[in-house]
Protein backbone atom coordinates (compact mmCIF):
# COMPACT_ATOMS: atom_id res chain seq x y z
CA UNK A 1 0.00 0.00 0.00
CA UNK A 2 1.27 3.56 -1.41
CA UNK A 3 1.96 6.18 1.64
CA UNK A 4 -0.77 8.94 1.47
CA UNK A 5 -0.07 11.58 -0.77
CA UNK A 6 -1.11 14.43 1.67
CA UNK A 7 0.76 13.03 4.23
CA UNK A 8 4.71 12.97 5.54
CA UNK A 9 6.05 9.49 5.16
CA UNK A 10 7.09 8.82 8.34
CA UNK A 11 10.53 6.61 7.74
CA UNK A 12 12.01 9.78 6.24
CA UNK A 13 13.48 12.74 7.05
CA UNK A 14 12.77 14.98 4.31
CA UNK A 15 14.39 18.40 5.29
CA UNK A 16 17.97 16.04 5.44
CA UNK A 17 16.69 14.92 2.21
CA UNK A 18 16.38 17.85 0.56
CA UNK A 19 19.64 19.79 2.32
CA UNK A 20 21.03 16.42 0.80
CA UNK A 21 20.09 16.92 -2.61
CA UNK A 22 20.37 20.56 -2.64
CA UNK A 23 24.20 20.49 -2.10
CA UNK A 24 24.21 18.17 -5.01
CA UNK A 25 22.42 20.83 -6.85
CA UNK A 26 24.91 23.51 -5.95
CA UNK A 27 27.98 21.86 -7.30
CA UNK A 28 26.67 20.98 -10.02
CA UNK A 29 25.39 24.18 -10.36
CA UNK A 30 28.24 25.78 -9.95
CA UNK A 31 30.21 23.65 -12.62
CA UNK A 32 27.92 24.53 -15.09
CA UNK A 33 27.79 28.26 -14.64
CA UNK A 34 31.68 28.92 -13.82
CA UNK A 35 32.22 26.64 -17.05
CA UNK A 36 30.60 28.96 -18.78
CA UNK A 37 32.83 32.12 -18.02
CA UNK A 38 35.38 30.77 -18.78
CA UNK A 39 34.82 29.34 -22.32
CA UNK A 40 36.44 32.04 -24.00
CA UNK A 41 39.54 31.21 -22.08
CA UNK A 42 39.53 27.50 -22.93
CA UNK A 43 38.90 28.73 -26.87
CA UNK A 44 42.40 30.52 -26.26
CA UNK A 45 44.14 27.79 -23.93
CA UNK A 46 43.41 25.44 -26.70
CA UNK A 47 43.53 27.49 -29.80
CA UNK A 48 39.92 26.30 -31.23
CA UNK A 49 37.25 28.51 -32.43
CA UNK A 50 33.70 29.13 -30.41
CA UNK A 51 32.07 26.40 -32.38
CA UNK A 52 35.03 23.70 -31.37
CA UNK A 53 34.86 25.27 -27.44
CA UNK A 54 30.67 24.35 -27.13
CA UNK A 55 31.95 20.66 -27.13
CA UNK A 56 33.45 21.29 -23.80
CA UNK A 57 29.90 22.14 -22.56
CA UNK A 58 27.83 19.85 -25.34
CA UNK A 59 29.77 16.45 -24.45
CA UNK A 60 28.59 16.83 -21.07
CA UNK A 61 24.95 17.69 -21.71
CA UNK A 62 24.72 14.96 -24.32
CA UNK A 63 25.88 12.22 -22.09
CA UNK A 64 23.65 13.28 -19.43
CA UNK A 65 20.91 13.29 -21.96
CA UNK A 66 21.50 9.62 -22.98
CA UNK A 67 21.71 8.45 -19.86
CA UNK A 68 19.20 9.78 -17.23
CA UNK A 69 16.13 8.29 -18.31
CA UNK A 70 17.76 4.53 -18.40
CA UNK A 71 19.14 5.33 -14.69
CA UNK A 72 15.52 7.01 -13.67
CA UNK A 73 14.01 3.89 -14.22
CA UNK A 74 17.31 1.99 -12.17
CA UNK A 75 16.43 4.67 -9.55
CA UNK A 76 12.67 3.05 -9.44
CA UNK A 77 14.33 -0.61 -9.15
CA UNK A 78 16.68 -0.49 -6.80
CA UNK A 79 16.40 3.24 -4.65
CA UNK A 80 16.98 6.40 -5.76
CA UNK A 81 19.06 7.42 -2.90
CA UNK A 82 22.02 4.50 -4.04
CA UNK A 83 21.99 5.63 -7.72
CA UNK A 84 22.40 9.53 -6.02
CA UNK A 85 24.84 8.52 -3.73
CA UNK A 86 27.08 7.05 -6.68
CA UNK A 87 26.46 9.86 -8.72
CA UNK A 88 28.21 12.07 -5.91
CA UNK A 89 31.03 9.46 -6.20
CA UNK A 90 31.51 9.39 -9.99
CA UNK A 91 30.76 13.36 -10.27
CA UNK A 92 33.38 13.96 -8.05
CA UNK A 93 36.09 11.76 -9.82
CA UNK A 94 35.33 13.26 -12.88
CA UNK A 95 36.21 16.56 -12.08
CA UNK A 96 38.95 15.91 -11.03
CA UNK A 97 40.40 14.19 -14.01
CA UNK A 98 39.11 17.54 -15.58
CA UNK A 99 41.07 19.39 -13.41
CA UNK A 100 44.44 17.22 -14.59
CA UNK A 101 43.20 17.31 -18.03
CA UNK A 102 46.36 18.61 -20.29
CA UNK A 103 44.70 18.45 -23.65
CA UNK A 104 41.54 18.81 -25.32
CA UNK A 105 40.95 15.52 -25.96
CA UNK A 106 41.44 14.31 -22.16
CA UNK A 107 39.08 17.20 -21.24
CA UNK A 108 36.24 16.04 -23.39
CA UNK A 109 36.60 12.02 -21.92
CA UNK A 110 36.95 13.45 -18.80
CA UNK A 111 33.37 15.53 -18.93
CA UNK A 112 31.99 12.79 -19.95
CA UNK A 113 32.59 11.11 -16.89
CA UNK A 114 31.70 13.84 -15.02
CA UNK A 115 28.32 13.41 -16.72
CA UNK A 116 27.53 9.96 -16.41
CA UNK A 117 27.77 11.05 -12.51
CA UNK A 118 25.53 14.00 -13.12
CA UNK A 119 22.80 12.11 -14.88
CA UNK A 120 22.76 9.85 -11.88
CA UNK A 121 22.28 13.30 -9.57
CA UNK A 122 19.61 14.74 -11.92
CA UNK A 123 18.00 11.58 -12.74
CA UNK A 124 17.22 10.71 -9.29
CA UNK A 125 17.29 14.09 -7.01
CA UNK A 126 13.87 15.05 -8.06
CA UNK A 127 11.95 12.09 -7.25
CA UNK A 128 13.68 11.83 -3.63
CA UNK A 129 12.24 15.20 -3.11
CA UNK A 130 8.91 14.49 -4.51
CA UNK A 131 8.85 11.38 -2.39
CA UNK A 132 10.03 12.78 0.63
CA UNK A 133 7.64 15.54 0.88
CA UNK A 134 3.78 15.75 0.79
CA UNK A 135 1.74 17.11 -2.09
CA UNK A 136 1.06 20.10 -0.22
CA UNK A 137 4.39 20.99 0.28
CA UNK A 138 5.88 19.74 -3.00
CA UNK A 139 6.43 23.36 -4.87
CA UNK A 140 7.65 24.85 -1.62
CA UNK A 141 10.13 22.29 -1.99
CA UNK A 142 11.19 21.69 -5.66
CA UNK A 143 11.03 26.46 -5.44
CA UNK A 144 13.65 25.44 -2.64
CA UNK A 145 15.75 23.25 -4.85
CA UNK A 146 15.65 25.39 -7.86
CA UNK A 147 16.46 28.33 -5.70
CA UNK A 148 19.51 26.13 -5.01
CA UNK A 149 20.04 26.12 -8.50
CA UNK A 150 20.52 29.81 -8.60
CA UNK A 151 22.49 30.02 -5.66
CA UNK A 152 24.70 27.84 -8.11
CA UNK A 153 24.15 29.53 -11.21
CA UNK A 154 25.13 33.13 -8.77
CA UNK A 155 28.30 32.21 -7.15
CA UNK A 156 29.59 30.42 -10.06
CA UNK A 157 30.49 33.17 -12.55
CA UNK A 158 31.70 35.18 -9.31
CA UNK A 159 33.72 31.86 -8.59
CA UNK A 160 34.95 31.67 -11.88
CA UNK A 161 35.84 35.28 -12.72
CA UNK A 162 37.62 35.01 -9.11
CA UNK A 163 39.41 31.89 -10.04
CA UNK A 164 40.39 32.58 -13.60
CA UNK A 165 41.31 36.17 -11.94
CA UNK A 166 44.26 34.64 -9.82
CA UNK A 167 44.07 30.91 -10.68
CA UNK A 168 44.11 28.40 -13.82
CA UNK A 169 40.97 27.24 -15.32
CA UNK A 170 41.27 23.60 -13.92
CA UNK A 171 40.78 25.24 -10.65
CA UNK A 172 37.10 25.56 -11.60
CA UNK A 173 36.78 21.96 -11.77
CA UNK A 174 38.40 21.56 -8.28
CA UNK A 175 35.70 23.59 -6.11
CA UNK A 176 32.94 20.35 -7.13
CA UNK A 177 35.22 18.09 -4.90
CA UNK A 178 34.35 19.40 -1.57
CA UNK A 179 30.58 19.67 -2.27
CA UNK A 180 30.58 16.20 -3.35
CA UNK A 181 32.15 14.82 -0.45
CA UNK A 182 30.07 16.60 1.93
CA UNK A 183 26.95 15.18 -0.22
CA UNK A 184 28.34 12.17 0.12
CA UNK A 185 29.01 12.28 3.61
CA UNK A 186 25.76 13.47 5.01
CA UNK A 187 23.67 10.90 2.40
CA UNK A 188 25.37 8.27 3.52
CA UNK A 189 24.43 9.13 7.21
CA UNK A 190 20.63 10.06 6.24
CA UNK A 191 19.32 9.43 2.97
CA UNK A 192 16.87 6.82 2.80
CA UNK A 193 14.17 5.47 0.42
CA UNK A 194 10.33 5.16 1.84
CA UNK A 195 8.75 3.56 -1.43
CA UNK A 196 9.34 -0.07 -1.95
CA UNK A 197 11.02 -1.35 -4.85
CA UNK A 198 8.32 -3.33 -7.60
CA UNK A 199 8.06 -7.01 -7.47
CA UNK A 200 9.77 -8.84 -10.82
CA UNK A 201 10.46 -5.88 -12.94
CA UNK A 202 10.77 -6.49 -16.37
CA UNK A 203 14.51 -6.21 -18.25
CA UNK A 204 15.84 -2.63 -18.72
CA UNK A 205 15.41 -0.81 -22.00
CA UNK A 206 19.06 -1.60 -23.30
CA UNK A 207 18.66 -1.55 -26.59
CA UNK A 208 16.12 1.90 -26.41
CA UNK A 209 18.69 3.29 -24.32
CA UNK A 210 21.26 2.93 -27.07
CA UNK A 211 19.21 3.91 -29.84
CA UNK A 212 18.06 7.03 -27.82
CA UNK A 213 22.25 8.02 -27.52
CA UNK A 214 21.96 7.38 -31.29
CA UNK A 215 19.29 9.63 -31.83
CA UNK A 216 20.16 12.09 -29.23
CA UNK A 217 24.03 12.36 -30.97
CA UNK A 218 22.64 12.59 -34.28
CA UNK A 219 20.26 15.30 -33.48
CA UNK A 220 22.93 17.43 -31.41
CA UNK A 221 25.85 17.27 -34.31
CA UNK A 222 23.05 17.63 -37.06
CA UNK A 223 22.41 21.26 -34.79
CA UNK A 224 25.94 21.99 -34.36
CA UNK A 225 26.56 22.50 -38.10
CA UNK A 226 29.87 23.67 -38.13
CA UNK A 227 31.68 20.85 -40.05
CA UNK A 228 31.17 18.82 -43.11
CA UNK A 229 29.00 16.27 -43.45
CA UNK A 230 26.46 17.31 -40.61
CA UNK A 231 23.86 17.19 -42.20
CA UNK A 232 23.85 13.48 -42.99
CA UNK A 233 23.19 13.28 -39.08
CA UNK A 234 19.99 14.93 -39.52
CA UNK A 235 18.99 12.10 -42.01
CA UNK A 236 20.37 9.41 -39.08
CA UNK A 237 18.08 11.06 -36.66
CA UNK A 238 14.91 10.38 -39.38
CA UNK A 239 15.55 7.09 -39.65
CA UNK A 240 16.70 6.24 -36.41
CA UNK A 241 13.66 7.72 -35.22
CA UNK A 242 11.17 5.07 -36.47
CA UNK A 243 13.21 2.44 -35.54
CA UNK A 244 13.13 3.74 -31.80
CA UNK A 245 9.12 4.09 -31.71
CA UNK A 246 9.12 0.76 -33.16
CA UNK A 247 10.89 -0.92 -30.13
CA UNK A 248 9.66 1.12 -27.41
CA UNK A 249 6.50 -0.47 -28.28
CA UNK A 250 7.42 -3.81 -27.95
CA UNK A 251 9.09 -3.77 -24.53
CA UNK A 252 7.31 -3.94 -21.49
CA UNK A 253 9.33 -1.05 -19.64
CA UNK A 254 9.89 1.19 -22.44
CA UNK A 255 12.36 4.68 -21.89
CA UNK A 256 9.75 6.45 -24.05
CA UNK A 257 6.62 5.37 -21.78
CA UNK A 258 3.81 6.27 -24.24
CA UNK A 259 1.14 5.82 -20.89
CA UNK A 260 2.52 8.81 -19.52
CA UNK A 261 3.41 10.87 -22.30
CA UNK A 262 -0.61 10.69 -23.28
CA UNK A 263 -1.23 13.11 -19.94
CA UNK A 264 -1.21 16.17 -21.48
CA UNK A 265 0.04 18.13 -18.44
CA UNK A 266 2.71 15.73 -18.10
CA UNK A 267 3.78 16.01 -22.34
CA UNK A 268 2.75 19.82 -22.74
CA UNK A 269 4.61 20.58 -19.49
CA UNK A 270 7.72 18.98 -20.54
CA UNK A 271 7.50 20.84 -24.33
CA UNK A 272 6.79 24.40 -22.66
CA UNK A 273 10.06 23.76 -20.41
CA UNK A 274 12.09 22.20 -23.36
CA UNK A 275 11.51 25.68 -25.72
CA UNK A 276 12.15 27.92 -22.78
CA UNK A 277 15.38 26.01 -21.86
CA UNK A 278 16.62 26.20 -25.03
CA UNK A 279 15.56 30.17 -25.82
CA UNK A 280 17.84 30.64 -22.59
CA UNK A 281 20.84 28.46 -23.08
CA UNK A 282 20.91 29.77 -26.28
CA UNK A 283 21.02 33.61 -26.13
CA UNK A 284 23.57 32.65 -22.25
CA UNK A 285 26.16 30.95 -23.98
CA UNK A 286 26.99 33.47 -26.54
CA UNK A 287 26.71 36.53 -23.95
CA UNK A 288 30.24 35.73 -21.95
CA UNK A 289 31.96 35.92 -25.53
CA UNK A 290 29.94 39.38 -26.05
CA UNK A 291 30.92 40.99 -23.03
CA UNK A 292 34.82 39.50 -23.77
CA UNK A 293 35.37 40.41 -27.41
CA UNK A 294 32.72 42.98 -28.14
CA UNK A 295 32.67 45.07 -24.87
CA UNK A 296 36.44 44.50 -24.12
CA UNK A 297 35.10 43.53 -20.46
CA UNK A 298 37.77 42.17 -18.27
CA UNK A 299 37.15 38.04 -17.11
CA UNK A 300 35.93 38.86 -13.46
CA UNK A 301 33.40 41.89 -14.82
CA UNK A 302 31.72 39.27 -16.98
CA UNK A 303 31.92 36.72 -13.74
CA UNK A 304 29.76 39.79 -11.99
CA UNK A 305 27.49 40.36 -14.42
CA UNK A 306 26.53 36.82 -15.31
CA UNK A 307 25.24 36.33 -11.82
CA UNK A 308 22.61 38.64 -12.14
CA UNK A 309 20.34 36.06 -14.13
CA UNK A 310 20.87 33.22 -11.35
CA UNK A 311 20.72 35.77 -8.51
CA UNK A 312 17.00 36.77 -9.98
CA UNK A 313 15.75 33.33 -10.34
CA UNK A 314 17.15 32.61 -6.92
CA UNK A 315 14.80 34.82 -5.42
CA UNK A 316 11.58 34.17 -7.44
CA UNK A 317 11.78 30.39 -7.76
CA UNK A 318 11.10 29.60 -3.72
CA UNK A 319 8.47 32.48 -3.77
CA UNK A 320 6.57 31.01 -6.70
CA UNK A 321 6.58 27.90 -5.21
CA UNK A 322 4.78 28.87 -2.24
CA UNK A 323 2.83 31.16 -4.15
CA UNK A 324 1.99 27.80 -6.47
CA UNK A 325 0.72 25.78 -3.85
CA UNK A 326 -1.51 28.61 -2.94
CA UNK A 327 -2.84 29.46 -6.33
CA UNK A 328 -1.98 27.15 -8.40
CA UNK A 329 0.59 27.07 -10.76
CA UNK A 330 -1.44 27.84 -14.06
CA UNK A 331 -1.60 31.65 -12.87
CA UNK A 332 2.07 32.29 -12.65
CA UNK A 333 3.42 30.64 -15.91
CA UNK A 334 1.92 32.29 -18.74
CA UNK A 335 3.62 35.55 -16.68
CA UNK A 336 6.36 34.06 -16.64
CA UNK A 337 6.79 33.82 -20.32
CA UNK A 338 5.29 37.20 -20.79
CA UNK A 339 8.78 38.20 -18.40
CA UNK A 340 11.03 36.19 -20.18
CA UNK A 341 10.13 37.36 -23.70
CA UNK A 342 10.28 40.77 -22.53
CA UNK A 343 13.60 40.23 -21.57
CA UNK A 344 14.81 38.41 -25.01
CA UNK A 345 13.24 41.79 -27.00
CA UNK A 346 15.33 44.00 -24.59
CA UNK A 347 18.47 42.26 -25.00
CA UNK A 348 18.14 42.82 -28.97
CA UNK A 349 18.70 46.48 -28.63
CA UNK A 350 21.95 45.81 -26.91
CA UNK A 351 24.67 48.04 -28.79
CA UNK A 352 28.85 47.55 -29.30
CA UNK A 353 29.16 50.19 -26.90
CA UNK A 354 29.13 48.90 -23.23
CA UNK A 355 26.18 49.86 -21.52
CA UNK A 356 25.84 47.98 -18.27
CA UNK A 357 22.84 49.14 -17.24
CA UNK A 358 20.96 47.68 -20.08
CA UNK A 359 22.02 44.61 -19.83
CA UNK A 360 21.68 44.53 -16.37
CA UNK A 361 18.12 44.62 -16.86
CA UNK A 362 17.81 41.94 -19.81
CA UNK A 363 19.51 39.46 -17.34
CA UNK A 364 17.35 40.04 -14.45
CA UNK A 365 14.37 39.92 -16.48
CA UNK A 366 15.58 36.62 -17.84
CA UNK A 367 16.24 35.11 -14.27
CA UNK A 368 13.02 36.58 -12.53
CA UNK A 369 11.22 34.76 -15.99
CA UNK A 370 12.68 31.78 -15.51
CA UNK A 371 12.92 30.99 -11.91
CA UNK A 372 8.98 32.30 -12.13
CA UNK A 373 8.10 29.19 -14.56
CA UNK A 374 10.62 26.42 -13.38
CA UNK A 375 8.99 25.83 -9.70
CA UNK A 376 5.13 25.65 -10.67
CA UNK A 377 5.92 23.74 -14.00
CA UNK A 378 8.09 20.92 -12.11
CA UNK A 379 5.47 20.73 -9.67
CA UNK A 380 2.74 20.11 -12.39
CA UNK A 381 4.92 17.69 -14.20
CA UNK A 382 5.95 15.32 -11.20
CA UNK A 383 2.43 15.31 -9.97
CA UNK A 384 0.88 14.17 -13.39
CA UNK A 385 3.60 11.18 -12.91
CA UNK A 386 2.60 10.18 -9.58
CA UNK A 387 4.94 9.41 -6.53
CA UNK A 388 5.32 5.85 -7.49
CA UNK A 389 7.44 6.75 -10.63
CA UNK A 390 8.85 9.38 -9.66
CA UNK A 391 12.30 8.11 -10.17
CA UNK A 392 11.54 7.82 -14.44
CA UNK A 393 9.26 11.51 -13.94
CA UNK A 394 12.45 13.25 -12.53
CA UNK A 395 15.12 11.57 -15.26
CA UNK A 396 12.41 12.18 -17.74
CA UNK A 397 12.15 16.18 -16.85
CA UNK A 398 16.06 16.51 -16.30
CA UNK A 399 17.02 14.81 -19.98
CA UNK A 400 14.44 17.08 -21.52
CA UNK A 401 15.78 19.57 -19.72
CA UNK A 402 19.48 19.10 -20.50
CA UNK A 403 18.79 18.15 -24.06
CA UNK A 404 17.06 21.82 -24.33
CA UNK A 405 20.46 22.58 -22.86
CA UNK A 406 22.49 20.36 -25.48
CA UNK A 407 20.28 21.87 -28.82
CA UNK A 408 20.37 25.31 -27.56
CA UNK A 409 24.04 25.17 -27.24
CA UNK A 410 25.05 23.23 -30.42
CA UNK A 411 22.97 25.34 -32.35
CA UNK A 412 23.55 28.65 -30.89
CA UNK A 413 27.38 28.13 -31.82
CA UNK A 414 26.87 27.01 -34.51
CA UNK A 415 24.31 29.20 -36.32
CA UNK A 416 25.87 32.09 -35.39
CA UNK A 417 29.52 31.22 -36.36
CA UNK A 418 27.89 30.77 -39.91
CA UNK A 419 25.36 34.11 -39.46
CA UNK A 420 29.25 36.05 -38.25
CA UNK A 421 30.66 34.53 -41.64
CA UNK A 422 28.32 35.19 -43.68
CA UNK A 423 27.88 38.86 -42.62
CA UNK A 424 31.17 39.50 -42.26
CA UNK A 425 31.46 39.50 -45.93
CA UNK A 426 29.95 42.90 -46.45
CA UNK A 427 30.32 44.48 -42.99
CA UNK A 428 33.26 45.25 -40.55
CA UNK A 429 33.75 42.49 -38.02
CA UNK A 430 32.45 44.41 -35.41
CA UNK A 431 28.95 44.77 -36.85
CA UNK A 432 28.50 41.12 -38.33
CA UNK A 433 28.80 40.25 -34.86
CA UNK A 434 26.44 42.32 -33.82
CA UNK A 435 24.24 41.33 -36.20
CA UNK A 436 24.66 37.97 -36.09
CA UNK A 437 23.74 38.00 -31.84
CA UNK A 438 20.80 39.69 -32.85
CA UNK A 439 19.33 36.75 -34.95
CA UNK A 440 19.77 34.51 -32.33
CA UNK A 441 18.43 36.65 -29.93
CA UNK A 442 15.62 37.30 -32.26
CA UNK A 443 14.92 33.43 -32.46
CA UNK A 444 15.08 32.82 -29.04
CA UNK A 445 11.90 35.14 -28.59
CA UNK A 446 10.26 33.66 -31.36
CA UNK A 447 10.93 30.13 -29.41
CA UNK A 448 9.96 31.74 -26.01
CA UNK A 449 6.28 32.66 -27.63
CA UNK A 450 5.72 29.67 -28.90
CA UNK A 451 6.58 28.45 -25.23
CA UNK A 452 4.03 30.93 -24.21
CA UNK A 453 0.92 29.73 -27.08
CA UNK A 454 1.49 25.97 -25.44
CA UNK A 455 1.42 27.24 -22.33
CA UNK A 456 -1.83 29.00 -22.63
CA UNK A 457 -3.33 25.51 -24.49
CA UNK A 458 -1.82 23.70 -21.01
CA UNK A 459 -3.83 25.86 -18.92
CA UNK A 460 -7.50 24.90 -20.93
CA UNK A 461 -6.24 21.21 -19.94
CA UNK A 462 -8.29 20.03 -16.96
CA UNK A 463 -5.98 18.63 -14.13
CA UNK A 464 -6.61 15.21 -13.65
CA UNK A 465 -6.63 14.09 -10.02
CA UNK A 466 -3.30 12.37 -9.17
CA UNK A 467 -3.19 8.57 -9.36
CA UNK A 468 -0.92 6.46 -8.20
CA UNK A 469 -1.73 3.59 -11.17
CA UNK A 470 -2.33 6.24 -13.97
CA UNK A 471 1.50 6.68 -14.36
CA UNK A 472 3.62 4.46 -16.85
CA UNK A 473 4.38 1.02 -16.32
CA UNK A 474 6.80 -0.20 -13.99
Amino acid sequence: MQPAENSAPKDINKWISLVVIALGTLMSGINASSLNVANPLLSVYFRISLAEVQWVTTVYLLVVSVLMLLLGRVGDRVGGHKIYLCGLVVFSAGSVCCGFSGALTALLLSRALQAVGAAMLMATGAGIIVNAFPLSQRGMALGINVLVVGIGGMCGPTIGGLILTHFTWPVIFFVNVPFGILSLLVGLRYLRSNVPPPQNPPPLDIRGALLLGVIISSLILFFSGNFAGSRWFGLLFLLALPVFALAEKKHAAPLWDSALLANPRFSLGNLVAFLSYFANMAVNFLLPFFLQEQWGLPVGTVGWLMMISPLCMAVTAPLSGVLSDRIGAMRLMPAALVVFTAALVLMLFLGTAPVIPHFAAGLALMGCGMGMLNTPNNSEIMTAAGRKYAGYAGGFVSTNRNLAFCIGTAASAGVFTLLRQYFALTRPYADAYQLALRCIIAAAALVALLSLAICLRLKTVKSPEEAVGNGPRP
